[in-house]
Parts: structure tokens; C-alpha cells; sequence
């Protein structure tokens, strides 16, 4: 049960944020690069939740070791992109949560790929997505998109887990949950059940799945 002691809502006149997107011009260019954090070093009980569910339960241990062998010939070049953006190598393994590294794998809103994007956010990151060519299906292509959001996401949010919210939940998602609280973080926000439940689960999941690829790392 989540514990909503000390949540606060923040009232601005009454409005909340628009459900209508503003207008976002393409970004090429990233921010200043993110610290490199240590996405497996990352410590909470929901975490540690999600790590004995992948490790106890037989249906998704083998899902998930599935995927990453998928990923295998993909992960040394994502980790290079990745690096050479600023983002933590770590994040490689997001498509294990994303699309199970199935190149050509469609979600259910649009989204395409490995990396999931969806048509606006792959333009807005320099993919060209039209009837005939759509780089969200090139692996380096899309992985340098997604290099740019993610460095983006960590930028604007402060930390991985709110950044990691907003990938999977979208920008306005997270805006309209953190308006509740301006000052909390990805936890405190989803003890309030403010965020969506899909990142509840999305963010824990793949920071355990991250610890499981690492076991013996050492955090500081």
C-alpha cells in the first residue's frame, strides 16, 4: 500500500497543465551532458520488489534473460552511442523493458522499434519518419534519438528515475504529477500516486533488471 503521509498538493489558481502539447521544434542538439550515474547503484524497496520477481518467478527471469540475448549483438554499439551522448552505458538495456530488443517491435500508441519512439518524439530527435523510410527501425540510427531524449529527459528532471518516468509516461505526464509537489522525486511522487501506473512498475523493473546484468558492480 503506498504510504501518501506528507504528500502535498500544490494548487495554481486551479489549472493544471494543458492536455495539448506545445509545439517542439527538432532537437538535434542535446543539452550539457548528464552526469554519468550509476543506474544499478540506485536504491529502493520498489527495486528490490522488482528484482526478487525476476529472479523468483521462472515466466519472467526467462523473458528477461531472453532479451538480453537478443540485445547481445546489439549492446556493445548502443553502449558506445550511448557514451559518447553523455548517457550511462547502463541505459543499454532499456529496449529489455521497451521491446524486448525485437528490432521491428510495434506498440500499441505508435510506437516502433527498439527503442519505442513514437513518430513525434523520433522528429523532434532528428529521425526521419515518413511512408517510405522510418529510421526508428535502424538500431544506430534510433539509438542516437533516443541517446538525445533520454540526455534530454535527465536534463530537464534532475535524476534518472524522473527521466526514465517521462520516457515512458511522456513529458506532460510527469509535469502534471510533479505540479502536485513541485520539490519531490520519482519515489515521493509515486508513494502519492501521482504518476502513472505504468511507470510505478516501468522504473523499478528496469533498474532491477540493470542490477541482475551487473551482479558483483560495486556502488560507492
Amino acid at each position: 500500500m503506498a504510504v501518501l503521509g506528507g504528500c502535498t498538493v500544490v494548487h495554481r489558481g486551479g489549472v493544471l497543465l494543458p492536455e495539448a502539447p506545445p509545439s517542439e521544434p527538432v532537437v538535434t542538439e542535446a543539452p550539457p551532458a548528464a552526469p554519468v550515474d550509476e543506474i544499478g547503484c540506485l536504491d529502493h524497496p520498489r527495486i528490490d520488489v522488482w528484482e526478487q520477481r525476476l529472479r523468483s518467478e521462472p515466466m519472467l527471469r526467462e523473458w528477461t534473460e531472453q532479451s538480453v540475448a537478443r540485445g547481445a549483438a546489439y549492446l556493445p554499439r548502443i553502449r558506445e552511442i550511448l557514451a559518447e551522448n553523455g548517457v550511462p552505458p547502463d541505459l543499454a538495456l532499456l529496449p529489455v523493458i521497451e521491446s524486448g530488443f525485437l528490432p521491428r517491435a510495434r506498440g500499441r500508441s505508435g510506437e516502433l522499434g527498439l527503442w519505442q519512439l513514437r513518430r513525434p518524439t523520433a522528429r523532434r530527435f532528428g529521425l526521419q519518419v515518413t511512408a517510405r523510410r522510418d529510421d526508428r527501425l535502424h538500431p544506430e540510427r534510433a539509438t542516437l534519438a533516443a541517446a538525445r531524449y533520454l540526455r534530454y529527459l535527465r536534463a530537464r528532471y534532475g535524476d534518472w528515475p524522473l527521466a526514465l518516468a517521462a520516457y515512458n509516461a511522456g513529458e506532460r505526464r510527469v509535469d502534471r504529477a510533479r505540479a502536485h509537489d513541485p520539490g519531490a522525486d520519482f519515489w515521493q511522487l509515486a508513494d502519492c500516486g501521482y504518476l502513472p501506473r505504468t511507470s510505478l512498475e516501468f522504473v523499478p523493473r528496469f533498474i532491477a533488471v540493470v542490477r541482475m546484468s551487473e551482479d558483483g558492480a560495486t556502488c560507492g
